[in-house]
């Protein structure tokens, strides 16, 4: 029987980058993402005809933002949900425009990946030769999946971006293990964090937008395009928010490709009666007229490095009735960051101090320490634990409580390494 090696070909010590290949008699390439910096970093390059099988978690870029270029010769074949290929599509477009110059894939090679791909649901198996791949539903954004790897006699969970809290757009992640595993890849994103009361915080943003609006001004919601700025239109819908409320951007476009795959949200009619209440922005001069009036906007990107957010918040950041509320992850080096510790921007190539008010609310699709505690509470057997996509605090943290609280045997690999399971 083959020797089954785990090569972490990304960057474990980061939150982005990912990418995982499983080598034994077959090899697994699981998720090839990009960092988005400029230029984008990429992974290790793995040469196509090496792998015998390419498994995408969930469509964010930094899991799939790389994952062209294993088409650009050679027809690889890959398993997703059927969500994750379509949202995906949306994102490699978005990213060919913004980034196109840096990249050495053009939207055929993404083609061709959706070309030979094959969708799988959750709890369903599929097999090729002697390896059998299972997902289970990891609660991140609708289609994402954690992975479970059948192959040369191990069992192997990549959890990918996991999230055991009840979200308004979808349900917790799948913690229902029925069989032990030989190692586990885990996210650490927010492993030394425990996160705020979900309702109170819901309760808090949508008082505080409200008071913003009240008061005459517009409260502006950068929110990525696929998740997030769904649970946000959610929450002001469940909360009862009676101010106007606008969505621009690529999440329009998300939002209707979640209306068209209804199984994997938890409540397709609420979600569609949201939408239907709210304005929709499609054109330039649209926005315009959407800034002469107090209301709510929400606007991609979330991190403020692009989108429809970019453009409003150049328009509103000297008016001190105004608000920015960041409602997801902000990576280091991006706006994003640099707008909660120095509330400063870059606008029209200078640098400028921002005079609206700024709120960090933590809507996160990333689990908690204590989230994480969960998880590794369900496993079974006594697997290798293997801490990934996340910054070093994280990473370190989950170490610690994998390997003092629960007994594992832990490890925090590099990029390049690689360890036999």
């Amino acid at each position: 029987m083959s020797r089954v090696v785990i090569s972490f070909l990304g960057d474990p010590d980061k939150v982005g980058r990912a990418a995982y290949l499983i080598r034994g008699s077959k090899s697994i390439l699981i998720d090839y993402g990009v960092e988005l910096t400029k230029p984008p970093k990429f992974p290790i390059l793995v040469p196509p005809h090496y792998i015998d099988l390419f498994i995408l978690s969930h469509s964010h870029l930094d899991h799939i933002g790389a994952a062209p270029t294993l088409y650009l010769h050679g027809n690889i074949p890959a398993l997703m949900t059927k969500p994750t290929l379509e949202l995906g599509e949306l994102l490699i477009k978005d990213f060919i425009k913004l980034s196109g110059e840096y990249l050495p894939y053009e939207y055929l090679d993404f083609m061709n990946l959706a070309n030979n791909t094959h969708f799988l649901t959750y709890k369903k198996n599929f097999s090729i030769n002697d390896v059998s791949i299972t997902f289970l539903d990891a609660g991140h954004i609708p289609g994402s999946c954690q992975v479970i790897v059948e192959i040369d006699g191990k069992r192997i969970l990549y959890t990918g971006d996991i999230n055991t809290y009840d979200t308004r757009l979808q349900n917790v992640a799948d913690l229902n293990y029925e069989e032990e595993f030989d190692a586990v890849i885990i996210e650490s994103t927010y492993a030394a964090d425990v996160h705020p009361p979900r309702k109170k915080l819901e309760r808090l943003f949508v008082k505080t937008a409200e008071e913003v609006v009240e008061d005459g001004g517009i409260a502006l919601v950068p929110a990525f395009a696929v998740g997030r700025s769904q649970e946000i239109l959610l929450i002001l819908y469940h909360r009862k928010f009676s101010y106007n409320i606008t969505m621009d951007g690529m999440a329009l476009e998300a939002t209707k490709i979640l209306l068209n795959n209804p199984g994997y949200i938890k409540n397709y009619k609420v979600l569609k009666k949201a939408f239907k209440k709210i304005r929709k922005v499609y054109r330039w001069k649209e926005r315009k007229k959407v800034i002469k009036e107090p209301g709510l906007i929400i606007a991609p990107a979330g991190m403020l490095g692009g989108g429809a957010a970019v453009y409003y918040i150049n328009k509103l950041y000297k008016d001190p009735k105004n608000a920015i509320f960041l409602v997801g992850y902000q990576a280091p080096g991006s706006p994003g960051r640099n707008l909660l510790e120095a509330r400063k921007l870059k606008i029209e190539e200078r640098e400028k101090e921002v005079v609206a008010s700024i709120y960090y609310m933590q809507f996160s699709a990333h689990t908690d320490s204590n989230g994480l505690k969960k998880v590794l509470s369900s496993l079974r057997g006594d697997p290798k634990i293997y801490i990934v996509h996340g910054e070093r605090r994280g990473r370190e943290a989950l170490y610690r409580i994998a390997s003092e609280e629960y007994g594992f045997k832990a490890y925090m690999p590099m990029t390049g390494e690689k360890y036999e399971v």
